[in-house]
């Protein structure tokens, strides 16, 4: 494949990637993940979505290779497919608070709605 061709598969991919995190619920369960393996229990309880809402995010972020599923009698836990993709989502989300924080009154309310929220 010539390099124009493997660099437009490239974005394309990314592209894809991007749909599939442009999820708050999908963020969410990647956030909770994080850097460790967490049982499909335990982000239900967290995430606070019915198990059918969950199941059907983690399939989406299973068939896109970003996050892997490993199973142990009935327990099922999950992780990310590459340790880099907890990075990216930081760093969007520093943008996304650079962002807030430069945009006025507006940003000042979320930016203290978020750290609330961080603490709860």
């Amino acid at each position: 494949m010539a390099q124009r061709e493997t660099d437009i598969e490239l974005y394309r991919m990314q592209a894809g990637i991007a749909r599939v995190l442009g999820n708050p619920v999908r963020l969410r369960v990647l956030n909770l993940i994080g850097g460790r393996e967490v049982a499909y229990g335990a982000l239900l309880d967290d995430l606070g979505v019915s198990k059918a809402n969950l199941s059907q995010h983690l399939a989406i972020l299973r068939q896109a290779g970003v996050v892997s599923v490993r199973r142990d009698g009935v327990h099922v836990y999950y992780r990310l497919t590459y340790p880099e993709i907890k990075d990216l989502c930081s760093a969007m989300r520093d943008i996304l608070t650079k962002h807030l924080s430069a945009s006025g009154r507006q940003g000042r309310r979320l930016m203290r709605r978020e750290r609330r929220e961080a603490g709860a």
